[in-house]
């Protein structure tokens, strides 16, 4: 086996610290493992990680109730919260500090984002937040703006230890530098001691890159280089600078260099390697800093080389001809600048918005309903579920799979090859959150600046399944009408033409492979439909969605498209709700994305492996799923309050395509009429999703008599409470971490389909069978055929009911009722699915 690739950096004398700190892995012993097994050497943090790890898990609640109780403010319980977590955590990086002399085991906090522009009150804050952690080994984060300089060599000046933060330009950064030295020059002066005043700067480097790319012609040779060439100039400034006579002088007194280190480390543009900012960046005397996902992938196919001074002159030479292709790089990072510390703000804010809510509701004994609205129970399997999740705490489940270990799904390679290449969506929320939403509203802005009226969603099954539970739940009163075209039915399709304003409608062409023939199909009617009026412009009303380098990207490219959007290719399609399969169209429709995202990083964070005092729902869901299969209750039948309905079109293919193979697997039951409670076999698994946000009504009321009525007759039953409508992020990432559990837990690889290309060839064999041995191949069925074949129904079956029709409130009802009957008289669970759309 070879060396841990992450530990052979540091012979390159590279420092890798991790970009991620939360309550849990404190006191669970996952940092430590980290610092042992990967030689983690520092962390750091902002506002953005403490927002999503405080207001995504349960380990901060005790915390945050007792100090609301005694009287702080949610800014104090804020500062409480991060000051002991940071403690903590230097800490358990303290003897990494003594060890390295204090050259590393450093702990980073950031100073409030509202006083970026703020010298004075950065200093006032950076001196309270130094003095009450009260660690050697800790780094106050400073942003680098022009305020900020001016704060870095004051606080510098004062013995404080400075993280310099955004910092993404030559010219700032050679003034951090100006402010470093100068204040170490000022402690001379005073005849005060420079010894073991440590500073960093942080160089942030994924959105360089995104902001510049998009300016750059198409088949530029330097997109995707401009970051990477960028921290190559910086690192040549460091050099000359710390190599100069001015700073030998301060070194002899003591002084130490100020290093820099990478942030923003984590791919973004999708085709590139993921460990693209740590591979072309190790060099001596820097720190790479590591979110999670990039921390795992680099454990897994890292290749450690000294690559930092290669190529140093051209890295020169591109930043000085940006101007040659119309980039004004300055104009680009002041933009950078002022984007990040909004970011920061609107985390900050965000936290601070919460923590207030969760002090209010102690202070009234209340529920803390914010953090913890998103409610999961369980009844008449508890004792099943827990004894499976012991297991699963013994298997390391969580830790394995946040490291990618495919081993918990196949033993053998090919399969393991396939499942390592399908975990895109473990972080595909962050990605968005981070980077490409901005994309998005972008886009969605120039939509509707360039007056289209309209849109129409072109896809089948997962890609298209996301986008129409958003079009089916949301209204589109802030943007615009959505429809989802998954049939190929042709009177829909006639009337969908029909029914739009052609020239003011905007298609998405929807396929993760890029040769779905149900999608390419319909590109192709209605693309020579707006050719007809539009001409050569036709291109302009169609957009794609697929994976980098499939055909459709050259066919889109020479149709003149009006945007192609490449997604993550590590992610399947039934996993691709949080990507842009599922957020572009939602972003149309004027879905507030940013707080569905937001939901699902919060799900994301309490499924991370360092929960405190319980299980996640994630965790608690997949336990629950794997388990009921394996006792024989293999049909989910799902009980939903009318506005979340919808989700389970989406829930039905998630659960039935990962986990039907191999002779086993979840049957999904989605809005199935309600029963008699005797006509529930012992088969059955209820789930009952139900939305807080909407007032008790007869519907609601009805399903709470079921439920429980079903819990008298023994039946087990999980309940998920959603807080509202939004909660839906929290739940596409709830349900595919569970399918995926499921999936490990009943030795199933949850994301191949080799039934996808089974269900065809049996298909096209009883077809042939049809035409071989029918005289009338239009043969109706007779009454006694219906008879014998429901005659041959047994505990344990179900009904598939698939309908190639179009798809209407009335032929739904008939539909329903047929379900209903047949429940009713054979007692086996139903589906039902228009074709294409069904199991």
């Amino acid at each position: 086996m070879n060396p841990n690739p992450l530990l052979k950096l540091n012979q390159f004398r590279q420092s890798v610290w991790l970009d991620f700190i939360q309550k849990g892995m404190l006191y669970s012993g996952v940092l430590e493992s980290l610092i042992t097994d990967d030689g983690i050497l520092g962390m750091t943090s902002n506002p953005s990680i403490f927002e999503k790890a405080i207001t995504g898990s349960h380990d901060s609640d005790d915390a945050i109730r007792s100090a609301a109780q005694e009287g702080k403010t949610a800014k104090e319980i804020y500062e409480l919260l991060t000051i002991s977590d940071v403690q903590k955590a230097a800490d358990i990086f303290l003897p990494t500090f003594e060890k390295t002399k204090a050259r590393d085991g450093f702990v980073s906090l950031e100073v409030s984002p509202h006083l970026a522009r703020d010298t004075e009150g950065t200093i006032t804050e950076a001196r309270t937040l130094w003095k009450k952690i009260a660690r050697p080994n800790i780094l106050i984060k400073v942003p680098a703006t022009r305020e900020g300089v001016s704060a870095i060599k004051r606080l510098i000046s004062e013995g404080i230890n400075v993280n310099v933060t955004l910092l993404f330009g030559q010219e700032r950064y050679e003034e951090v530098l100006e402010a470093f030295l100068s204040g170490l020059e000022i402690r001379v002066e005073q005849k005060k001691s420079i010894k073991g005043i440590t500073s960093v700067a942080s160089f942030f480097l994924n959105r360089i890159d995104l902001a510049c790319d998009p300016l750059l012609p198409k088949d530029s040779e330097i997109r995707g280089e401009i970051a990477i060439a960028s921290a190559k100039v910086a690192y040549q400034k460091y050099k000359t600078i710390f190599q100069s006579e001015r700073f030998k002088s301060l070194k002899n007194k003591g002084g130490d260099t100020q290093r820099l280190l990478w942030t923003s480390t984590s791919t973004k543009n999708s085709g590139d390697s993921d460990i693209k900012y740590v591979e072309a960046l190790i060099g001596p005397d820097t720190i790479n800093t590591l979110p999670i996902e990039t921390l795992n992938a680099y454990r897994d196919h890292g290749s450690p080389a000294s690559r930092l001074e290669t190529e140093s002159e051209e890295a020169e030479k591109l930043i000085r001809t940006l101007s040659d292709v119309k980039i004004n790089l300055k104009t680009v990072i002041d933009q950078l600048e002022k984007d990040g510390i909004q970011k920061f703000s609107s985390a900050f804010d965000k936290l601070i918005t919460s923590l207030e809510i969760s002090r209010t509701q102690a202070l009234s004994n209340a529920v803390d309903n914010d953090r913890k609205k998103h409610i999961i129970s369980l009844e008449n399997c508890e004792n099943f579920v827990q004894t499976r999740l012991a297991k699963l705490d013994t298997e390391n489940y969580c830790k394995r799979v946040w490291k990618k270990d495919a081993s918990l799904w196949k033993p053998d390679s090919t399969h393991q090859a396939m499942i390592k290449n399908s975990l895109g969506w473990l972080h595909i929320a962050d990605k968005m959150e981070d980077s490409w939403i901005d994309t998005i509203h972008e886009f969605v802005r120039d939509i509707r600046k360039s007056g289209f009226e309209q849109v129409v969603h072109m896809g089948m099954g997962g890609s298209s399944l996301a986008a129409l539970v958003f079009a089916r739940t949301f209204s589109s009163k802030d943007g615009l009408p959505l429809v989802v075209l998954d049939t190929t039915d042709p009177e829909t399709i006639k009337n969908l033409d029909h029914s739009i304003p052609l020239e003011k409608t905007l298609f998405i062409v929807a396929s993760k492979s890029g040769t779905t023939a149900e999608p390419l199909a319909f590109r192709d009617y209605f693309y020579d439909r707006v050719k007809a009026t539009k001409g050569e412009q036709a291109g302009e009303n169609f957009i794609a969605i697929t994976d980098p380098g499939t055909p459709l990207v050259k066919e889109s490219e020479t149709l003149a498209f009006r945007r192609i959007f490449l997604n993550a290719p590590d992610i399947g399609g039934r996993y691709s709700a949080l990507s842009y399969f599922g957020m572009i169209p939602a972003a149309l429709m004027g879905v507030n994305v940013d707080e569905v995202l937001n939901r699902a990083l919060q799900s994301v964070q309490n499924s991370v492996s360092c929960e405190l005092n319980q299980h996640s729902p994630g965790l608690i869901l997949g336990a629950a799923l794997g388990e009921m299969v394996i006792q024989k209750r293999n049909k989910v039948t799902l009980i939903t309050e009318k506005s979340v309905e919808a989700l389970g079109i989406w829930l039905e293919q998630l659960m039935a395509e990962s986990t039907g193979k191999e002779g086993t697997g979840i049957i999904p039951i989605a809005n199935e009429p309600i029963g008699e409670i005797e006509n529930y076999g012992n088969d059955r698994f209820f789930i009952y999703l139900k939305n807080k946000s909407i007032a008790k009504n007869f519907d609601t009321e009805f399903l709470e008599e079921t439920i429980s009525d079903l819990k008298k007759a023994g039946h087990p039953i999980l309940t998920i409470e959603l807080s509202d409508s939004f909660d839906l992020g929290r739940e596409f990432f709830q349900w595919e971490f569970a399918t995926a559990l499921a999936g490990s837990i009943l030795s199933i690889n949850a994301f191949d389909q080799p039934n996808v290309q089974e269900s065809k060839d049996n298909t096209n064999r009883l077809l042939g069978a049809d035409h071989a041995n029918q005289h009338d191949k239009n043969r109706e069925t007779s009454d006694q055929d219906l008879e014998k074949f429901f005659k041959s129904a047994l505990p344990g079956d179900y009904f598939a009911l698939m309908a190639f029709l179009p798809e209407s409130e009335s032929t739904t009802e008939i539909l329903q009722t047929i379900r209903s009957k047949i429940l009713s008289k054979l007692k086996i669970a139903t589906t039902l699915g228009y074709g294409h759309r069904f199991l």
